[in-house]
């Protein structure tokens, strides 16, 4: 009986086991069935409402025309440019009158003596033949100028800053000499470029020291002379004078008092030549002290810039000289003998 129950069991639960199995291969699945409600649901949504026009693709680019269609079509012309506004021109304007023919200040090298005088403002201070001075004032300094002519034409003129004699314009000191070489040297230098520079050195003037020292050894040989001159007078009165007062108890005292003034100027004549030895001595030593101030400091003598042929119109030369008492300034200028036609009016 038990064995019957678990067969019939057993094929009760095949039987199940197959009809499951049919049904999963028949029937479709709740997730099948789900998608299918919302096809259907979609389908009916598009039904009632009218879709939407989708936007419009970008036009393909035209194929360009043949000639022949080149001809009735007009959109391939650029679009006319913008007109400008109308402009009213001036009148050309004259030309400028050609720049005057000047060299130097208001004058050209090759000028006769008279036209020189017309061509510079005011009287001169003195004139001759052969030139011309006027006292001038150059980028605000007081300055003499002379005009040189040779066979009555313009070929030089000299700017003079100092006046060592004071009689024209006032003379320089030292520095103020310096300052002023200096600056009109610059002025030159921005018209003309650079120079050719020089400096010339002065020794030390030792002349006095040497007439000097020259003078006391002179003084020395003499009081030798005169020294030994004294001496032999002294040693004559002595002896006079030991013969005469021989006897007498005091001899020595009396003797010593005749001859006080002698051995007083003999005393005085070998003082007197120590001092000139010295002195001589001490001038010496002065100049070799000048002689090593030489070497290592020395002193300017001159000072020059120079710009020959500048401009093709002149040579040019800028000069602080110390040799004299007050120094001396200047700037000449000299003609070339190829000249340009013209130049702008220039103070230096």
């Amino acid at each position: 009986m038990n064995d019957m129950k678990w067969a019939w069991v057993l094929f009760v639960a095949a039987s199940l086991a197959v009809l499951i199995r049919m049904a999963m291969w028949f029937l479709p699945s709740p997730a099948a069935r789900h998608s299918e409600k919302v096809v259907a649901a979609a389908e009916a949504t598009s039904a009632v409402t009218p879709p939407a026009e989708a936007p419009a693709a970008p036009a393909a680019p035209a194929a360009p025309a043949w000639p022949d269609e080149a001809e009735e079509r007009t959109d391939w012309l650029p679009p006319p440019a913008p007109l400008e506004p109308l402009r009213l021109e001036a009148p050309p304007a004259e030309p400028a009158p050609p720049p005057e023919e000047f060299h130097f200040r208001r004058t050209r090298w090759g000028m006769t003596l008279d036209e020189v005088r017309a061509a510079e403002p005011g009287e001169p201070l003195r004139e001759s033949d052969r030139g011309l001075l006027y006292a001038v004032t150059t980028l605000d300094l007081p300055s003499l100028l002379t005009y040189s002519f040779v066979q009555g034409r313009l070929v030089r003129a000299r700017l003079a800053f100092s006046d060592p004699a004071g009689r024209d314009i006032p003379p320089l000191s030292v520095a103020q000499a310096q300052r002023r070489f200096l600056y009109l040297r610059g002025q030159l230098r921005s018209r003309y470029g650079e120079p050719l520079q020089g400096t010339t050195h002065l020794p030390r003037d030792v002349s006095d020291l040497r007439r000097r020292a020259q003078k006391q050894d002179e003084l020395a040989k003499q009081y030798d002379a005169e020294i030994a001159e004294a001496e032999q007078r002294l040693r004559k009165q002595r002896a006079v004078q030991e013969a005469r007062f021989a006897d007498w108890p005091n001899r020595a005292e009396v003797v010593a008092r005749g001859l006080a003034s002698l051995e007083r100027d003999l005393r005085d004549l070998r003082a007197w030549k120590q001092e000139a030895t010295e002195e001589a001595l001490k001038s010496r030593q002065s100049i070799q002290q000048h002689q090593v101030a030489d070497s290592a400091r020395p002193l300017v003598a001159t000072m020059t810039a120079r710009w020959p042929f500048a401009r093709g119109l002149h040579d040019i030369e800028i000069k602080l000289d110390f040799r004299s008492a007050a120094p001396r300034l200047d700037i000449r200028y000299e003609g070339t003998q190829t000249l340009p036609d013209f130049w702008q009016i220039d103070e230096l």
